[in-house]
């Protein structure tokens, strides 16, 4: 679920490989109208999907001119992207 006012767009519930597809296409028109913050103080359960997620929205947002920043996300999800290698590519 994912609710969007002004330039920042909150999810909550989950995360993952199976959400992934549908925030991605709830996603694309809220950036290309200028939405530069995803919001992830409200995800219940995440898991590497949103790696996924982040970086395809850093791309649309890049396509489209805009900034791009993540707040909120958990300690377990910062974990795992720094196992993966990227935690310094996340837009924090």
């Amino acid at each position: 679920m994912m609710a969007c006012e002004g330039n920042c767009c909150q999810i909550a519930g989950t995360v993952t490989v199976d959400s992934v597809g549908g925030l991605l296409r709830e996603l694309q028109p809220q950036l290309e109208s200028g939405m530069d913050t995803l919001d992830f103080s409200g995800v219940e359960n995440i898991d590497s999907a949103a790696l996924t997620l982040i970086f395809s929205a850093m791309r649309h947002a890049r396509q489209a001119g805009h900034s791009f920043v993540c707040k909120g996300l958990p300690a377990s999800f910062t974990s795992l992207a720094e196992l993966y290698g990227v935690s310094d590519l996340l837009p924090t």
